[in-house]
């Protein structure tokens, strides 16, 4: 019986060398994990890398999708002419405000639920549930519902608020409050996001500090300042470089409530790409917006994960 054993296995061993594939037995974990990943590693680079990398040279190209056979390369001058375009520098410009209102108060609004659900014994996972129900819809859909209720003769805001004597504003067509009647959206749909992240933090920070702070005589602010906020950092680090990116490369509700008006007072980068595309047929401009919002994100994004880092080694 041992003899068949040792013969069979070294006819298993004598065919591997022969055709080719690798003894997986001696392989090192590392490289056991990298055969596993490889099959997704290479889905990747065909749907991902092969996509971005091609952007990126047309971006250094002039091509016109009515005109292709006016295909020219042109450096970097796609990137000179966006960045000293009037409707280019607007489009930022309300992007940043867009995220400059929207983050923060997201942020705010999400700690302070998320510390009243923490201290919530009884009905937690109720609440939580209906807070997070913006979440589960789509944002088209979310979009048309709030244009309707925005309307200023249908819509219920515009109904409560002239049942209070108050002539209602036009939400989205003033071009002073069409942004930020967007903003108001996005904090509603997404602020959720903060809720659950915070709450996961605060659940994760031991009772047995508070205890203590307590015991030596430490009010609420002070137990907020010097324990739960400084605990609960990488979380809003975290939070911040998801929201921030997210908020930044908004498409969906300004396309369905404004369409970037009224007088494109409501136009951000996002869509101003999407309309060089789509409406100018210049793929140049839009492939060479699209990297420098990426540029833009990758330095934000880099900047936060050094902060994460640093309150990593400081804790």
């Amino acid at each position: 019986m041992s003899t068949s054993k040792t013969t069979s296995l070294a006819e298993v061993r004598s065919r591997e060398r022969i055709s080719g594939l690798p003894d997986l037995r001696r392989l090192s974990n590392a490289s056991f994990g990298f055969l596993m990943v490889l099959p997704a590693l290479l889905l990747l680079l065909a749907i991902f890398v092969y996509p971005l990398a091609f952007s990126a040279y047309m971006s250094f190209h002039a091509f016109d999708l009515a005109r292709p056979q006016d295909f020219e390369s042109v450096g970097l001058q796609n990137y000179s002419t966006i960045i000293q375009s009037e409707e280019f520098l607007r489009a930022l410009k309300n992007t940043l405000i867009y995220v400059g209102l929207a983050v923060p108060v997201e942020f705010v609004l999400g700690l302070i639920l998320a510390l009243a659900l923490a201290n919530i014994q009884r009905g937690r996972a109720v609440l939580r549930t209906l807070l997070t129900t913006p979440m589960m819809l789509a944002p088209t859909a979310m979009g048309l519902m709030w244009k309707f209720m925005y309307n200023d003769q249908l819509g219920v805001i515009s109904h409560v608020i002239r049942q209070l004597g108050i002539n209602p504003p036009l939400w989205l067509a003033d071009p002073n409050l069409a942004l930020y009647s967007v903003v108001i959206v996005d904090i509603w749909a997404t602020t959720p996001l903060i809720i659950l992240l915070m709450l996961a933090g605060l659940l994760s920070i031991p009772h047995e500090y508070y205890e203590a702070a307590k015991i030596d005589g430490a009010g609420l602010i002070g137990i907020f300042r010097r324990i739960t906020l400084p605990l609960l950092r990488p979380v809003i680090l975290v939070g911040l470089l998801l929201r921030g990116m997210d908020a930044f490369r908004v498409f969906d509700i300004i396309f369905v409530m404004t369409k970037g008006g009224p007088a494109m007072r409501s136009d951000v980068l996002s869509f101003f790409a999407y309309r060089q595309m789509f409406t100018h047929r210049a793929v140049g401009d839009a492939t060479s917006t699209a990297w420098i919002m990426t540029m833009m994100l990758l330095v934000a994004g880099l900047v936060l994960i050094r902060l994460m880092r640093r309150q990593g080694e400081s804790q």
